[in-house]
């Protein structure tokens, strides 16, 4: 990868467009539904849906994309065992874990705490095992490049992450913390680079991990431009849920009661595995990134097999 063109090396037009690329705090755990298009890792196996629809497989355990925007990290409590195929909106949520509180929507017969740090759900062995029964997650908007490694469509996937891809200081397996910051530290933008996201074959539950492959062409990196201003691409990364409805037990009557529409399929319900979350403090002390001992041509020379 020495034949790359580093950012002080381009042209004014490209330097144009990477100025309008956002810096993407949510990925590095800083501070600074129609028609929906989004990519499972249920079993292990990289999966289009669209619609809730799948509609293919990518058979590769690696794929090249670019991260364009992502939500902040948000936490589920899902009452019950979870049932493929089965119904199982969650019962308790927050769209932001650093808030520490469920979220304003969450119903109040089923909210768990008014803070999710004293919350039962979040004790050591709530969950099956010794694991936390409510979990963490992170949703990601992203574009994926073809067979040849280049970016030309401007579709955008949401890709749900489970705990163990975002969390984890391993530096040759990334999560997406650990990876958003080391592209941070060579003050690049996560959407202008192609990333490596390949399956965890030691991991018994789908684990992805993160790896910088080369900067975005002035071409690609004005379809990264515009998936990230476009609206669609925002409402990916939203979380929206619609809580579960309960229903009043009808009176006895001589009239026919109608049987109760099909609920909506559960939302992440396909994502939900049984792995140990990782221990996370919550410090005061804002946490810095990572500082660079390399540019980032170097950077990308080391991760190049």
């Amino acid at each position: 990868m020495s034949d790359l063109a580093l950012f002080d090396n381009m042209p004014a037009e490209y330097k144009d467009l990477l100025a309008q690329l956002e810096p993407d705090t949510n990925a590095s755990g800083g501070s600074k539904q129609g028609g929906t298009n989004r990519l499972s890792i249920r079993g292990g196996v990289f999966r289009k849906v669209v619609n809730g629809q799948e509609v293919g497989e990518l058979e590769a355990r690696a794929i090249n994309i670019v991260i364009v925007k992502t939500s902040p990290i948000s936490r589920m409590y899902y009452e019950g065992q979870y049932t493929a195929g089965a119904s199982n909106p969650p019962s308790c949520w927050s769209a932001s874990s650093a808030e520490g509180k469920p979220s304003g929507d969450v119903p109040s017969d089923t909210r768990q705490s008014v803070s999710c740090f004293d919350c039962p759900q979040n004790v050591k062995g709530s969950g099956q095992g010794q694991s936390r029964a409510c979990r963490y997650q992170q949703r990601v908007a992203i574009m994926l490049t073809d067979s040849d490694g280049k970016l030309k469509s401007n579709a955008v996937y949401q890709l749900s992450l489970p705990a163990t891809s975002i969390f984890g200081d391993d530096k040759k397996k990334m999560g997406l913390q650990t990876y958003a910051r080391l592209i941070d530290s060579q003050n690049a933008p996560l959407a202008s680079i192609v990333t490596e996201l390949r399956f965890d074959t030691d991991s018994s539950t789908p684990k992805l991990c993160f790896k910088p492959i080369r900067v975005l062409a002035e071409d690609e990196l004005g379809l990264a431009v515009a998936a990230q201003k476009d609206e669609g691409t925002l409402k990916l990364v939203t979380l929206s849920i619609k809580p579960k409805e309960v229903t009043s037990v009808p009176q006895l009557t001589d009239a026919k009661v109608p049987s109760p529409a099909p609920e909506t399929p559960a939302l992440f319900a396909e994502e939900e595995a049984e792995v140990e979350e990782p221990k996370v403090k919550v410090s005061k002390k804002k946490q810095d990134a990572p500082k660079p001992d390399v540019d980032l041509a170097s950077l990308l020379d080391e991760f190049d097999d």
